[in-house]
């Protein structure tokens, strides 16, 4: 049987992402009303809600379930992991700039601000660290820190 996850988070866009995309209908409009209005609309709806829907389903879960830890499509267990690290404001921006490390595992959404910073300390392991974008980066690392 399986456990539910004690955090679990997807990291969609913001709210107001959508609502500029809305721009896209115009923009379509206009690029059909010469040729037909009805085929225009329905290309203009169409497309909004595809670009909608892949920026929901494409939006990487991060979640604890038991005693794992899932980000994107990648799992590691919470035992191979050390103490977490909370970043934000300019040491999340660091660590996204001159503190990149490529041997890291990142997963990294360009909607939120805050980073966790997890160490790998499986010696068979060539990652370094996770990188994890969050929202909520503290109860993420409280998570981390009571599947442990």
């Amino acid at each position: 049987m399986e456990t539910a996850p004690s955090y679990r988070e997807r990291l969609v866009p913001p709210w107001w992402l959508p609502l500029v995309l809305l721009l896209i209908v115009p923009a379509v409009l206009l690029v059909f009303l010469p040729v037909n209005l009805q085929v225009g609309v329905a290309v203009a709806i169409v497309l909004y809600v595809a670009v909608v829907a892949l920026l929901w389903l494409s939006a990487p879960v991060v979640a604890v379930e038991g005693a794992e830890l899932r980000a994107g499509r990648a799992r590691i267990p919470v035992a191979q992991l050390g103490s977490p690290e909370v970043l934000l404001g300019d040491a999340a921006q660091a660590a996204l700039r001159a503190g990149w490390d490529p041997a890291d595992h990142h997963v990294v959404s360009p909607w939120t601000r805050a980073l966790l910073r997890v160490a790998v300390e499986d010696p068979e392991d060539p990652t370094p660290a996770w990188l994890i974008s969050s929202r909520r980066p503290e109860a993420l690392a409280a998570a981390i820190e009571a599947a442990r």
